[in-house]
């Protein structure tokens, strides 16, 4: 049995998705972020096609997989030397670029090599903290951005792409591991208000205009709503500026105000059609390389759902991580749907 070409039916759920994402937007009142969304939406797409009639091959040739990985770095470190606090984006006049998107590829194709080789060498330490330090680079200068939220799923990747391997002995050991790790990083490492994300979430400061203002902002307009939704225009919070990041982080909460949990419901079920159209091509592929590149993008798009729907539920610290495919922005879209169109060329070829 042979994996069926799914291409267009990806394509359809994408497009549904691309419809949630531009008409929340539009309800917002923000045309000019509609415009440009779907301009992102062209390009990405036009990505995704495009790797219809490109050898995926191509991105596990030596030269193409270094050159990948050399030119993440190099944004990655040129990245923090832009001006400003937070150096996770290049603005080049009316374009923004987040160089963690684009690196996140060929993060994926470093572990997409090592599990191909190395995956059945995980029970020995030597190979589990091998594989660690490859994706540590990655973490400290995301780290020094500094951008949580993206250090701490590219950590997230990694954790479930090697647990499955593990024995449960090196498992108990990685967690204590872990435990020691987390301590160290919150006394040395983590700045203040990245603490104060993480307090305001357990313990409730009782001030709603300093650091648990976001939080209360989300928990009221979930309590607003109904099963139904307030209906599409009809957003108390959001239209007004009363949900902050109403565009981007916490565009999943404005859609469950308007929209319902039923929204939120719609919004599930498209990702987990295309995480399972994803799977099909997991399943059948008979490649180590295809198989474990696609396993680490379902693993991506899975961890990423689970995170950003909690945190707009409020029901995890606020990192900034934006939903996928409906949150406003080009450099996560545009790379999201690269990705697809790379793992959708496997199953053409």
């Amino acid at each position: 049995m042979v994996y069926e070409n799914r291409t267009f039916t990806l394509f359809l759920i994408l497009l549904n998705l691309a419809l949630i994402s531009l008409t929340a937007l539009f309800s917002l009142g923000k045309f000019d972020l509609f415009l440009k969304q779907l301009i992102f939406w062209l390009i990405g797409f036009l990505l995704f096609f495009s790797f219809k009639i490109i050898d995926y091959r191509l991105i596990f040739n030596k030269f193409y997989f270094y050159l990948l990985i050399i030119l993440s770095f190099f944004l990655l470190i040129l990245v923090l030397f832009t001006p400003g606090k937070i150096k996770s984006w290049f603005h080049l006049g009316p374009i923004s670029f987040q160089p963690t998107e684009f690196a996140k590829i060929s993060l994926f194709l470093i572990l997409t090599s090592f599990l191909s080789y190395y995956a059945k060498h995980l029970k020995k330490i030597f190979y589990l903290a091998l594989s660690f330090f490859l994706v540590l680079p990655y973490l400290f200068l995301i780290y020094l951005q500094p951008d949580m939220g993206m250090a701490f799923l590219y950590f997230l990747i990694w954790f479930f792409a090697i647990i499955f391997f593990l024995p449960r002995k090196l498992l108990f050991f990685l967690l204590i591991v872990f435990l020691i790790f987390g301590l160290v990083l919150w006394v040395f490492v983590l700045k203040d208000y990245q603490k104060k994300r993480i307090t305001s979430f357990l313990f409730s400061s009782g001030d709603p205009l300093k650091t648990d203002y976001n939080l209360r902002q989300i928990r009221i307009a979930l309590a607003s709503t109904n099963f139904f939704g307030k209906g599409v225009g009809y957003s108390d919070l959001g239209k007004f500026g009363l949900l902050p990041s109403a565009s981007t982080d916490f565009i999943l909460t404005f859609i469950i105000e308007e929209r319902g949990y039923f929204g939120f419901l719609i919004y599930s079920l498209l990702i987990f059609l295309l995480i399972n159209e994803l799977y099909h091509l997991y399943f059948f592929s008979k490649e180590y390389l295809v198989k474990n590149f696609t396993y680490l993008v379902i693993i991506y798009f899975l961890v990423k759902y689970c995170l950003t729907s909690f945190i707009n539920f409020g029901a995890f610290p606020i990192i900034g991580l934006p939903p996928a495919f409906i949150s406003y922005g080009g450099s996560h879209l545009i790379f999201d749907l690269w990705l697809l169109g790379i793992v959708s060329s496997f199953g053409e070829k």
